[in-house]
């Protein structure tokens, strides 16, 4: 079952969600903001391999004011300003904000957040339009997290000891370890 807006303003009073607004508590949702780094995919070609965790060629940018121009096709990584501390018996999933859609950007449905994980989220991008640039900036409300309470997980199952991703204050990409 999702959580409403008292239970996300629970959430974000006891630390489970940090560096948030209380205008970004929707009623089933709380809307995630942009941060300043991103990662942007280099036109240096060749093979990823997944198994042996390669990440791509990226370029890391830090955002000004003027943000950044996200090209047809583009593919980019992004973390978010919020940061996560899920408690054992917690999940989320990420969800673009429509009004993000409507415009081309894409979320690559990598989304899942498990019950343990702590950090910022690593986001996944692309413009999917063919003729029109996108302009995103830190701060943007780029999509919005939907909690899921279920039954807590063992400690040794949970993601808090042992997630790739935990810990991440900026992006990161595929291998990452803090």
């Amino acid at each position: 079952m999702y959580l409403n807006h008292n239970q996300i303003t629970q959430l974000v009073r006891y630390g489970h969600m940090r560096n948030t607004d209380n205008d970004c508590i929707n009623p089933a949702s709380l809307d995630v903001r942009l941060g300043q780094d991103v990662m942007i995919e280099v036109d240096q070609g060749g093979v990823v391999d997944y198994q042996s965790r390669q990440p791509l060629n990226m370029q890391k940018v830090r955002m000004g004011a003027d943000g950044l121009i996200v090209h047809p096709g583009q593919f980019f990584l992004a973390h978010t300003i919020e940061v996560c501390n899920f408690p054992d018996d917690m999940g989320a999933l990420f969800r673009i904000k429509s009004s993000m859609g409507r415009i081309g950007l894409e979320h690559m449905d990598a989304g899942w957040i498990d019950p343990g994980f702590h950090g910022s989220l690593t986001l996944e991008f692309k413009n999917m339009t063919q003729h029109h640039s996108i302009r995103v900036r830190p701060g943007d409300r780029i999509g919005q997290l939907v909690f899921i309470r279920g039954q807590a997980v063992e400690e040794h199952q949970s993601y808090r000891g042992n997630g790739n991703y935990n810990g991440h204050d900026t992006v990161a990409q595929i291998g990452y370890k803090p």
